[in-house]
């Protein structure tokens, strides 16, 4: 019973020893040495393949009469997939040039008719005018009498008339006389009469004449000059309104030119509606996917094909906002996916220039979206895959670097424990970039000092620690 218990009293004394000694030994800690490297991270972000992609619809509402290619074919660039029930459409067209060619003779005619009115509203009003004119000069030189100078004039006729008159009468006998000796012909005596009787024809005309104008007009002339001058008037001013039917027959052919307008344009459209039956390839690829089958009822908004260009395949990454530091232009990268065998490499060729809502609105992590081309193996992807897109980046070259553990934070502030002679001493310090394991230090330590990095909450300036172990 006596031994129990000084056992006890000695194991009570050996764990108060043990108590006192942990209470007054100095705390231990970790540390590590400050270090000059490069600070690198990880990007990783998932990503979905994509690649020009063309849904082929028709122009026109129509019902699938042939359908020429199918998935997995590949195809060119203009090549006939697809053709439409074209029947309704070609009996449209022949409708429709129909009505264009009898529109268009309907133009011929009335154009013809409208050059021989305007013909003959020219000559009925040159003519009017003319007429006018003659009749204006007649009643004005009625009402004036003759000059002198006409009068000299026709006496200068009336006595060359009578020399030709003597001249006449004179031919005439000596070619009776002749005519009577057998001399001339009977055609030769009726000839020499009938120059007589002209000579004596146009004497007795320049007799009047002169007659006339030794007299002067009488009364009923100048009033019979007045009427032909009134009558001349009133058919110049017919001649005038007449014009107007010209004026008819131009609009009747404007409104033939019209109708031939929308003829032709009719025939256009249905020229055009006709050519859109016939369904060819946008891109040259392979066809992706088949929506129709022969008889479907199709439209413009109703696609046929899913045309994919070729290999020419790329991926579009989801770049958390925080990580957008961590890519740019040229950086190099790695594709991976359940459904590849090793990594593809790709670069990235294009950073978004804005950030956007990753899935619902109400979510508010932001991604930036990220164009990577592949360097090979386009054909061991298909477009709408997923895909994760990892690679290195170099934040910052030859710069001091200590852990994140070694960071203290507070009041805004940055700073460490540095240990020095197994005393621990705070300096301020400012951080440049990070990663997930170190931090890059801008200023307050030097290259080789040994800061702590576990068991330094609760430390106080100069204390003195114990160094557990270096990492």
């Amino acid at each position: 019973m006596r031994t129990r218990r000084i056992i006890a009293i000695i194991a009570v004394i050996i764990i108060a020893a043990v108590l006192i000694w942990r209470a007054l030994a100095p705390p231990e800690v970790s540390v590590a040495t400050v270090r000059r490297g490069d600070l690198t991270d990880t990007l990783s972000a998932t990503g979905v393949v994509e690649a020009v992609q063309v849904d082929v619809a028709p122009k026109i509402v129509g019902r699938v009469e042939v359908l020429l290619a199918d998935e997995g074919d590949s195809v060119e660039e203009g090549q006939l997939i697809a053709r439409l029930d074209a029947a309704e459409l070609e009996a449209a067209l022949s409708q429709y040039g129909a009505a264009l060619r009898m529109a268009q003779a309907e133009v011929g005619r009335v154009e013809t008719a409208l050059e021989h009115e305007r013909a003959a509203s020219k000559a009925r009003i040159d003519s009017a005018q003319a007429a006018r004119k003659a009749a204006q000069a007649n009643l004005q030189d009625l009402r004036a009498g003759a000059r002198p100078q006409e009068i000299e004039s026709a006496r200068q006729e009336v006595e060359a008339a009578q020399a030709e008159e003597e001249l006449a009468v004179s031919e005439f006998e000596r070619m009776k006389s002749l005519f009577e000796g057998g001399a001339v012909s009977q055609a030769q005596v009726d000839a020499a009469r009938a120059r007589l009787a002209r000579a004596r024809a146009q004497l007795r005309t320049a007799q009047e004449r002169l007659s006339l104008l030794e007299e002067g007009a009488r009364k009923e002339q100048i009033t019979s000059a007045e009427a032909a001058l009134q009558a001349a008037e009133a058919e110049h001013a017919a001649a005038l309104a007449a014009a107007g039917q010209v004026a008819v027959v131009e609009r009747e052919l404007e409104s033939a030119k019209a109708r031939a307008e929308q003829a032709e344009a009719a025939v256009s459209a249905a020229e055009t509606a006709l050519a859109e039956t016939e369904i060819n390839a946008p891109i040259s690829g392979r066809v992706g996917r088949r929506y129709v089958d022969v008889g479907d009822l199709t439209g413009p908004g109703s696609p046929l094909f899913l045309i994919i260009r070729g290999n020419d395949l790329w991926v579009i990454a989801e770049v958390d906002e925080e990580d957008l530091s961590l890519v740019h232009p040229g950086q190099s990268v790695e594709i991976t996916a359940e459904a590849l065998s090793a990594p593809l490499p790709g670069t990235v060729v294009e950073v978004g220039p804005v950030a956007l809502s990753r899935g619902l609105e109400q979510v508010r992590a932001k991604i930036v979206r990220c164009k990577v081309v592949l360097e090979r193996g386009q054909e061991l992807l298909r477009p709408g895959m997923e895909v994760d897109v990892s690679g290195n980046a170099t934040l910052a070259q030859n710069v001091l670097l200590v852990p994140n553990d070694a960071i203290i934070e507070s009041g805004g502030e940055d700073s460490v424990f540095t240990v020095t002679d197994k005393a621990v001493h705070r300096k301020q310090v400012e951080v440049g970039h990070r990663n997930y394991l170190e931090a890059e230090i801008t200023s307050g330590l030097q290259e080789g000092e040994v800061v702590v990095i576990e068991g330094g909450l609760d430390l106080g300036e100069g204390e003195r620690v114990a160094v557990r172990r270096e990492k």
